[in-house]
C-alpha cells in the first residue's frame, strides 16, 4: 500500500512538473494586457511605455497597455485582481496600489497580498517637492517658516489620499509638527495644471511628469525626497540636506500578476523584465526621468514588498493621516 501511495505521489509531481515545464515553453501564446491604473501620461503610465515595447519583443506577442485610472489606483488593480491567472493580464502597480492602501483606503475592492503575486520591481525613485514659478518661497525652510506662522492656511495638492504627494507632504509636515490643508485630485496631472496656475501653494509630485514643467521654467523645484541628488534634477539638493534631517520618501513601480498564476509564468516573466531593466538603454531612460532602476524580481521582490508593507504602516501611524 505504502509502496502504492509513493507511485502515486511521483506520478503527480511529475505532471505537475512536466505542466509546469510546457506552460513555461508554450506561454505566451496570445496577446498580454498591462494594465495602468492611472490616466495617460502620468509617471506610471510613462514607466509602462518604455517596458511595453521591449517586453513583446521578448516573449514574441504584443503587450497593450490599458489604462484603468480611478481611487489611487484602486480601479484598474481590482480589475487585475479579479481576471484570470493565467500570465495575460498584469499590472504595473506602485506603492500607492501595493503598500500604503492598505491603510489609506477603505473598501478597496482587493487585498494586495492576497490578490496578487510579485513579478518584478522597475525602479524606486524620488518625489519632488514644487512651488509656483512666482511662488515667494525659495526654499524648503521658507515654507515651513510659513506653516509654523500661520497653521493650516497653507494648501497643498495631490493625486488622492495615500498618493506618493500625499505621503511625501504629510511626512515632512510630520517631521516638522506643522499643518497644511491637503486638496485630493483624481490623477497628478491636474495637480500640476492648479500648481503652474497658482490655485496650490505647494505639492511633491514624482520627477518624471514634473521634469519638463520644471526645465520650462513653469515651476521651481526646491528639493528631492531621495537621501542622494537626482542626475534629471541637476542643482535640486536633498531636502535632508536643506534644514529637514533625516527627511526621506521613495516609492517604487513593479508587475504584479494575479494570484495564482503559474509559477513557471510568474518565474518567466520575472526573469524577462527583469533582464530589461538591466539593459543599458532601460537603465539610461529610467534615469534621465529621476527613477533608480531596480531589477529585484519574483522572490526577492516579494521580499522587499512584505517589508515595505511594514513600513508604511509605522509612517502612516505615525502621521495624522486616515483611511477614507
Amino acid at each position: 500500500m505504502k509502496r502504492k501511495i509513493l507511485k502515486i505521489l511521483i506520478a503527480t509531481l511529475f505532471s505537475i512538473f512536466s505542466f509546469s515545464a510546457y506552460t513555461q515553453n508554450t506561454y505566451p501564446s496570445r496577446p498580454i494586457s498591462l494594465i495602468v491604473p492611472y490616466p495617460p501620461g502620468g509617471g506610471v503610465d510613462t514607466v509602462a511605455r518604455i517596458i511595453a515595447p521591449i517586453l513583446s519583443e521578448r516573449l514574441g506577442q504584443k503587450v497593450f497597455i490599458e489604462n484603468k485610472p480611478g481611487v489611487s489606483g484602486s480601479i484598474g488593480s481590482q480589475y487585475v485582481a479579479k481576471a484570470p491567472p493565467d500570465g495575460y493580464t498584469l499590472l504595473l502597480g506602485n506603492t500607492t496600489t501595493h503598500a500604503t492602501n492598505i491603510y489609506l483606503t477603505k473598501n478597496m475592492g482587493y487585498n494586495p497580498t492576497k490578490d496578487f503575486v510579485a513579478i518584478s520591481l522597475i525602479d524606486i525613485g524620488p518625489t519632488v517637492l514644487l512651488v509656483p514659478s512666482n511662488s515667494r518661497f525659495n526654499s524648503v525652510l521658507d515654507i515651513v517658516k510659513e506653516l509654523k506662522a500661520r497653521p493650516g492656511l497653507l494648501n497643498y495638492g495631490s493625486s488622492g489620499t495615500g498618493s506618493v504627494g500625499h505621503l511625501a507632504a504629510e511626512i515632512l509636515l510630520n517631521t516638522t509638527k506643522t499643518k497644511a490643508q491637503h486638496i485630493s485630485y483624481k490623477g497628478g496631472a491636474p495637480v500640476l495644471t492648479d500648481l503652474v496656475g497658482g490655485q496650490l501653494d505647494f505639492a511633491f509630485e514624482l520627477i518624471p511628469p514634473a521634469q519638463q514643467i520644471i526645465q520650462a521654467g513653469r515651476l521651481k523645484a526646491l528639493g528631492v525626497s531621495s537621501k542622494t541628488e537626482m542626475n534629471a534634477l541637476p542643482g535640486v539638493k536633498p531636502i535632508s540636506e536643506l534644514g529637514i534631517q533625516d527627511y526621506e520618501m521613495v516609492t517604487w513601480h513593479a508587475i504584479f500578476a494575479p494570484i495564482g498564476t503559474d509559477a513557471a509564468i510568474a518565474q518567466k516573466l520575472g526573469s524577462e523584465i527583469s533582464n530589461i531593466i538591466k539593459m543599458p538603454n532601460v537603465s539610461k531612460k529610467l534615469e534621465e526621468l529621476g527613477l533608480i532602476p531596480d531589477s529585484r524580481h519574483n522572490l526577492d521582490f516579494h521580499n522587499f514588498w512584505i517589508s515595505d508593507i511594514a513600513k508604511w504602516g509605522k509612517l502612516v501611524n505615525d502621521t495624522s493621516m486616515k483611511p477614507e
